[in-house]
């Protein structure tokens, strides 16, 4: 048998066991059952293919994620949990998961017609108003769902929103969604992307005071609807990370309604009136249409702000104004430049060049041609090609690139926040077991104690009870025994007295006989009872001083069981004092590491900030040396022409306007003019210089004062943290304080009340003793006793 039949005989050095999840499969090859045939793109965390089912031919999104750990793997679990949990027409439907070779696949429903944003991209143009009116309404039913459902999606924008091949919207990327299990609960984790988010959520970058719910939803919602009418989110133009500022204090955009939740937005004339997806059909179908382009070479310079649109077919009467107003955005945006080429072509090529651009202007023409309901439709569009194609396009790339570094922030900070949160949950867990356990351990201490003195007090009890039983027993052996001893003294003190009562009574008159007998059993009747009495009172003082030595050791023990009690509610009372004192040390103690990790998290974002702030910076330098140096490169070409048009208009003056003169003064002339061009351009030279100069002082002095506005924000953000951190310390000394005073407050009427219950049982004690001692010495002589008093004979048994 080989040593691992062994180990696994005997768990030696056994691996941890692995987490089951219910709706992921562990060690099965996705590409067993799933066939990838495509690549879609590049998410935040991984690549999108395209996937299909080999058995069912069902096509899929598959999102594949290198999951390295556990931990990892934890974090995908709430989004692979809420698509799981959702059914909705306009959400995306999880159709697998699976982890296999430390990779994370996860497979949703493919929506062919893509993001809403890579449409609009793909048709440079935004949505018109009765597309956004369908995508605003199915929007707002997907997202009634989820908050039905406890969901804040929390990252809602056009990039999310999907189209499906028959012109619904599909909801998707819940990868910073939360999942609450409370419907009124609130989230403080700031996450999301900055121009989609809500002032709430911003404002939990420093302060976690003021939680968001379901509204940041509807914020998000309003941000994506202005997104869809101009291409752009608001603030577009300015970095990820400073926009966050401009949310937080400038108005609101336009087109937001804030106040209005999902149910009731469904209400809005704006979505109210959408009875059907025929618009989104028609921008998917334009959207997917084959393309013909079309390059044009050598457009005049005035040609350049122009923009033609052409139909090349006969179309109803019912596409015409999404044609013309595809035609007139066109025309619109036609000086800002929308792209002409895509994104992969500027990371092969990343180099333009504006001189090529001014010298040969090109216009490109395209032409789609697609089927709406049976009616094909062809749509021309023509537009110059300029530098701000390339440039506009190469911003959208590094700002995603920036939204993607974010991104990866983001989810960092949230895995460490919930690392920490489990941690503190954890000791405070401890922290609570422990006192329990010092609470229990001091309670079975002075219990046991207690109920040690009640059993020797019982042993004692019993004892004495013994002991009394015995004396008494004794005692009335003893009474009996001189009992008989007088008894048989006194009979043959009756035979003796009998003969002399019997010679007085012979000796007396007849009528005092029966006087005389009457006396005489008197007599003895008297001596009887004081017999009886003297044996009575013997055994009530022993009763007596018994139940005064048991009364005595009662009260005793009852005076030593209270000091035990008061100890022990003591003990009690200082544990919970000192309880109090440590959780408050706990609480503290975990809201500073909070505060810790906050500003920790805040410096890596302002590094971050600024290292995009430098790249920034060191883009419009270099921007500004290459026209620089673009400038500096066609001058002397620009003034040796423009000195060649002087020279020959100054000749040609000459010859018009001057006397006829020598060809030395004509050359002398010549001479001073090529003199004075040489320093006029010269001159040019220097201006260009200095200008150039003064160029790249301003611009460095705009770069400085960005870096400067950049870190007085972040040291606004600093100081705004530690005065949270300092208020929060406050306020949770003051609620300690409070409790603690609370609590003494409250412990004045307990101890009153153990007062008064101890005072209760002494004073019950006494009135027992007291009772049951009158109780049982009124008639010590009765059949309950031991002993009994033997009766003496009568005169009539004795024969008198």
């Amino acid at each position: 048998m080989s040593f691992f039949n062994f180990r696994k005989i005997f768990k030696l050095g056994s691996d941890k066991k692995k987490k089951q999840y219910e709706h992921v499969h562990r060690d099965e090859n996705p590409e067993e059952i799933w066939e990838i045939i495509g690549e879609l793109g590049d998410g935040a965390f991984g690549k999108v293919y395209k996937a299909q089912n080999k058995q069912t031919g069902t096509l899929a999104a598959a999102k594949v994620i290198d999951t390295k750990t556990e931990e990892e793997l934890e974090d995908y679990m709430v989004e692979i949990d809420i698509l799981a949990s959702c059914d909705h027409r306009y959400i995306v439907k999880l159709l697998d998961a699976f982890y296999y070779e430390s990779k994370l696949w996860i497979l949703i429903e493919f929506c062919a017609g893509g993001a809403v944003d890579a449409v609009m991209l793909e048709l440079e143009r935004p949505l018109t108003e009765p597309q956004i009116r369908v995508v605003c309404r199915q929007t707002l039913e997907a997202l009634a769902y989820l908050h039905e459902i406890k969901v804040i999606h929390r990252d809602l924008k056009a990039g999310n929103i999907l189209f499906s091949q028959e012109g619904d919207i599909k909801l998707a990327d819940f990868g910073v969604s939360a999942k609450n299990t409370m419907t009124l609960q609130r989230r403080d984790s700031f996450i999301g992307t900055p121009y989609w988010m809500a002032p709430e959520v911003v404002m939990c970058e420093t302060s976690k005071d003021r939680p968001y719910d379901y509204k940041a939803d509807i914020w998000s919602l309003g941000v994506t609807l202005i997104e869809l009418a101009q291409i752009e989110p608001p603030n577009h133009e300015m970095n990820p990370m400073r926009v966050l500022l401009r949310i937080a204090k400038a108005d609101p955009p336009t087109l937001m309604q804030p106040s209005l939740f999902p149910h009731h937005s469904i209400q809005h004339p704006f979505v109210s009136s959408v009875v059907d997806n025929k618009p989104l059909r028609e921008l998917i179908a334009e959207a997917n249409a084959d393309v013909l382009e079309e390059i044009e070479e050598g457009k005049e310079e005035d040609e350049e702000d122009e923009t033609d649109a052409t139909l090349v077919c006969s179309i109803p009467h019912c596409f015409h104004h999404l044609l013309w107003n595809s035609v007139i955005q066109c025309h619109k945006r036609s000086k800002r430049a929308n792209i002409c080429t895509s994104i992969q072509t500027l990371r092969k090529t990343k180099s333009f060049s504006p001189q090529d651009t001014r010298r040969q202007k090109k216009t490109l023409k395209k032409t789609r041609k697609f089927m709406v309901d049976g009616v094909e439709v062809s749509v021309t569009t023509s537009k110059i090609v300029t530098d701000n194609d390339t440039k506009n396009e190469e911003m959208r790339f590094l700002r995603r690139q920036e939204l993607r570094e974010l991104r990866l922030l983001q989810k960092e900070e949230h895995r460490a926040q919930q690392a920490l949160s489990d941690k503190l949950q954890q000791q405070r867990e401890q922290i609570y077991r422990r006192f329990e356990q010092e609470m229990t351990g001091k309670k079975r201490q002075y219990d046991q104690e207690v109920e040690n003195l009640e059993k020797k007090q019982k042993q004692t009890i019993e004892r004495l009870e013994q002991d009394h039983t015995n004396r008494l027993r004794d005692e009335a052996k003893r009474i009996k025994a001189e009992q008989d001893k007088e008894l048989s003294k006194f009979q043959n003190m009756l035979k003796n007295r009998k003969k002399e009562v019997k010679q007085e009574v012979e000796h007396s008159p007849k009528f005092m006989r029966r006087e005389l007998m009457k006396l005489l059993k008197e007599d003895l009747s008297l001596i009887q009872t004081a017999k009886q009495q003297e044996l009575d009172g013997a055994l009530k003082k022993i009763i007596q001083q018994h139940k005064h030595e048991i009364a005595t050791i009662e009260r005793d023990c009852l005076n030593h069981k209270q000091q035990l009690m008061r100890a022990r509610e003591a003990a009690m009372w200082e544990l919970e004092e000192r309880h109090l004192q440590e959780k408050h040390q706990l609480l503290k103690q975990q809201l500073k590491d909070q505060y810790f990790m906050q500003r920790h998290q805040l410096l890596k974002r302002h590094e971050k900030e600024m290292e995009q702030m430098q790249r920034y910076n060191q883009r419009l330098i270099e921007e500004m040396k290459n026209r620089q140096a673009q400038e500096r490169g066609r001058l002397p070409k620009i003034q040796r022409g423009d000195a060649k048009t002087r020279m020959a208009m100054f000749k040609k003056s000459l010859r018009i306007t001057s006397a006829p003169g020598t060809p030395e003064q004509e050359r002398e002339k010549i001479k001073q003019f090529a003199a004075q061009e040489e320093k006029r351009q010269k001159n040019e030279r220097l201006h260009q210089h200095q200008k150039h100069e003064n160029q790249m002082r301003d611009l460095q002095l705009q770069c400085d004062s960005n870096i400067r506005e950049l870190q007085q924000l972040q040291n606004e953000k600093c100081h705004l943290l530690i005065e949270h951190e300092t208020q929060k310390l406050k306020e949770l000394d003051e609620e300690h304080s409070q409790e603690l005073q609370e609590w003494r407050e409250k412990l004045r009427p307990r101890k009153k009340a153990l007062e008064e219950e101890f005072t209760r049982k002494l004073q019950e004690q006494e009135v027992f003793f007291k009772m049951s001692g009158e109780s049982e010495c009124l008639n010590p002589t009765t059949q309950s006793r031991v002993s009994k008093f033997y009766p003496i004979p009568s005169v009539h048994n004795s024969g008198l």
